[in-house]
């Protein structure tokens, strides 16, 4: 959970994945897909956003109540430690409206901080199907009220979104773990340290470890972009060998310690990101997995259904609604 945590605590991000502009939050179809379902809401109704993240869906909801004379209270729980104010403590029109939301950070859905029958809807856009769906479940049939709903976006195991993630796992592990690369890149600065207050900079440059060890690195660039050449997987190379270049590129005669540091979180940004994309593949849903959950939520009385939802054309996730007689 480290992972997420450090995500949800990069200033001014709001959602993750390609669901929207991660600065911005939703917009277009899916946009119009969670208005449907706060339009169906209660106008004083008690919201939930499960997995909320920096709050983008819970800031959707505030917007929506807003626009329609709506008094929605508007809680936001992530399994993840969260802090979206302070997070957007640069921007505040969002932070305006965060402070609007009650958000509960290190709270997983298995664990939901309310009473029996006191919720309205639940929501969730990629972040119920993280938890231990069976025990989620369960807790949350009891927290909604009667007649109360839950609708869930969820990574669906066919769509574009896990397609890409599965490059980008197949990419980060071997650029990370079986490539050369950041090694080679951390002996190249180990050593210009130790060569650049004998030889100055210029010297440097000319020495011939020096040069050797550029075209190694140099050489396993080029592997790497060979090895990964499919036009759904140059993105993510691109990235890696970038993210090395540009701290190689930036060396002077005074930064080297600088820069083998940035190496070191460089390489930890990476890795994170890989337990992440890794964390979206585990969570995505298959049909036998919205077949047990249907049939779990049916012995808990509440009616399910689960739909294929497509964004721009393009098959984006399950899109899965419960209900809880009234």
């Amino acid at each position: 959970m480290e992972h997420w945590s450090a995500y949800w605590q990069t200033s001014g991000v709001l959602n993750s994945f390609a669901e929207g502009n991660v600065k911005d939050g939703y917009s277009g179809e899916l946009k119009s897909f969670w208005e449907q379902q706060f339009a169906a809401a209660p106008s004083s109704a008690k919201i939930v956003d499960i997995g909320t993240g920096n709050g983008a869906l819970a800031i959707l909801a505030y917007d929506y109540g807003r626009a329609n004379q709506g008094h929605f209270s508007i809680d936001g729980i992530d399994a993840a430690v969260i802090n979206p104010v302070k997070q957007f403590e640069q921007h505040p029109a969002v932070a305006k409206k965060l402070k609007a939301i009650s958000f509960h950070s290190a709270t997983p859905a298995e664990t939901l901080p309310y009473a029996d029958g006191s919720i309205d809807l639940a929501v969730s856009q990629f972040g119920f199907e993280y938890s231990d769906r069976k025990h989620s479940l369960k807790v949350l049939a009891a927290a909604l009220k009667p007649g109360g709903k839950a609708v869930f976006v969820s990574h669906h195991s066919g769509s574009n979104l896990t397609k890409h993630s599965q490059q980008a796992v197949s990419v980060l592990e071997y650029c990370l773990a079986q490539s050369p690369l950041f090694q080679q890149a951390d002996l190249y600065l180990a050593l210009a340290r130790q060569a650049i207050p004998q030889l100055g900079l210029e010297g440097w440059l000319d020495y011939s470890h020096q040069k050797v060890l550029k075209r190694s690195l140099q050489w396993t660039m080029d592997i790497l972009q060979q090895r990964f050449s499919a036009p759904d997987q140059q993105a993510y190379v691109n990235d890696v060998i970038a993210r090395v270049a540009r701290l190689l590129q930036a060396q002077t005669a005074d930064n080297i310690g600088q820069l083998i540091n940035a190496l070191g979180l460089e390489y930890q940004l990476l890795n994170d990101h890989q337990l992440r994309v890794t964390d979206q593949l585990n969570a995505s849903l298959a049909k036998k997995d919205i077949t047990a959950m249907k049939k779990q939520a049916e012995q808990l009385g509440l009616s399910f259904s689960a739909d294929e939802l497509n964004i721009e054309g393009k098959l984006f996730g399950w899109a899965i609604q419960l209900s809880k007689a009234g």
